[in-house]
């Protein structure tokens, strides 16, 4: 019985949870520091996949380029190594070859330098339904 009410209990703890917006930028002692990145939603974002993806160098923003996004839209990128998370848009990949990070999404990952790096990739549901 005992476990049954803790299920019923988390259930509907989930159940109830809401997405929280940031605030315009104070800080709430219990959760620490306001932050302009997020972790994607999980009611709005989607997994993709997993890519390697290579470091380019141009042009500036945060951005990655992959050959299975047809059109631009927003996203999150996910660093295996580190579990960091930064907000990029993704891109569609200009000819052939391998996936393209920007700089900028890598030092927002706190990757300095590195060649090639593996990114879960998730994609704003939210925002490619408010496109249609």
């Amino acid at each position: 019985m005992l476990s049954r009410m803790f299920a019923i209990a988390l259930l509907g703890g989930v159940l109830g949870c809401v997405p929280v917006e940031q605030g315009g930028g104070g800080n709430d002692p219990m959760l620490g520091a306001a932050t302009e990145e997020s972790q994607p939603s999980p009611v709005t974002a989607r997994l993709i996949g997993s890519t390697l993806a290579e470091g380019a160098l141009q042009p500036d923003g945060k951005w990655l380029q992959m050959a299975v996004i047809d059109r631009p839209v927003p996203g999150w990128i996910t660093d295996q190594e580190t579990g960091m998370s930064t907000q990029v848009e993704l891109r569609p990949l200009q000819g052939d070859g391998i996936d393209q990070i920007s700089l900028g999404a890598l030092m927002a990952l706190g990757i300095d330098e590195a060649r090639l790096v593996i990114v879960d990739v998730y994609y704003d549901v939210s925002a490619v339904r408010a496109a249609n």
